[in-house]
């Protein structure tokens, strides 16, 4: 029994090799017997556990009568404050990982799901000719947002961290950290220069759901794409400005690629982590139809 917050809740705890690192662990909710497996993936200062809108869609699968599914939160190199020193390439190794581990035990339809940052994990996963990830069935992105538009600090702090990070990277320190006082107090770790640019810059490597990307790159983006993919926005987003509109985010990208599912929309009274319980129903519901979906 692991405890997070709130009550205490079971898991099964999956040692698995993983590379550069030796090895890691996943940690299985729900029916440990399913054939298949949903891979959740946080974002920024997540880990397994922090994220408890999962439990309600584990449940919920568990439950279902016409759908096979345990849930998998998996320990990656970012987890945690870790995120700061590595990077969505190290992420897609880390899923990767345990995606062939899930394999191995005879798992059928693996679909990864992002939350927030782990939504720009899912993009990168999808490079396959960069990275020669395993292969999987689908992708669910929840609160898919722009760490560089939604930035909680005044413009002229990020155009000094993000020159601080840029000279260190040009100098060759892109894996050294930035000075502490160059980095935005809302990240609250650790920054390499690189994961700072990446996160911070125009065309960083994280940089996959600003508004004003260009439409060729949104297609470019999207187009990789070669399984279906749910993507569900938080009706109360509090990480996006007001003056971005949503609903047109949402279907920019449906109207991107064939793969984005229909049932793609905005989650009705959610924030960006779901706290609502009517809006974690709500999308344990959707999160099924959509599964159903890949039968």
């Amino acid at each position: 029994m692991l405890q997070a917050t709130g009550e205490p809740f079971p898991v099964t705890v999956h040692p698995f090799p993983s590379p550069k690192r030796g090895g890691s662990h996943a940690y299985e909710l729900g029916n440990t017997s399913a054939k298949n497996a949903v891979v959740f993936i946080g974002g920024l200062t997540d880990g397994p556990h922090t994220t408890p809108y999962i439990r309600t869609v584990a449940k919920h699968l568990e439950n279902s009568s016409s759908l096979d599914y345990s849930v998998f939160e998996i320990r990656m190199r970012s987890s945690f404050i870790g995120f700061g020193t590595s990077s969505l390439a190290n992420d897609v190794e880390d899923i990767s990982a345990l995606v062939k581990y899930l394999r191995g035990r005879g798992k059928e339809r693996i679909v990864l799901f992002g939350h927030s940052t782990g939504c720009q994990d899912c993009m990168e996963y999808t490079n396959y000719a960069k990275h020669h990830a395993e292969p999987v069935d689908g992708f669910i992105l929840q609160a898919p947002v722009s760490d560089r538009e939604g930035l909680d600090a005044p413009e002229s702090e990020q155009r000094e961290s993000l020159a601080v990070a840029e000279q260190m990277i040009a100098e060759g320190k892109s894996d050294w950290c930035v000075p502490k006082d160059k980095v935005p107090k809302s990240f609250e770790a650790p920054m390499s220069a690189y994961r700072l640019w990446s996160l911070m810059a125009k065309d960083g490597d994280d940089d996959y759901f600003s508004a004003d990307l260009e439409d060729e790159k949104v297609r470019r983006h999207w187009g990789r794409f070669e399984k279906p993919v749910l993507v569900l926005h938080s009706g109360e987003e509090e990480f996006v400005p007001k003056s971005i509109d949503q609903v047109a985010l949402n279907k920019r990208y449906q109207d991107a690629s064939p793969m984005v599912s229909r049932l793609s929309g905005l989650i009705p009274g959610a924030g960006h982590a779901v706290e609502d319980d009517a809006a974690r129903e709500w999308l344990a519901v959707r999160t099924a139809e959509f599964l159903e979906t890949l039968q």
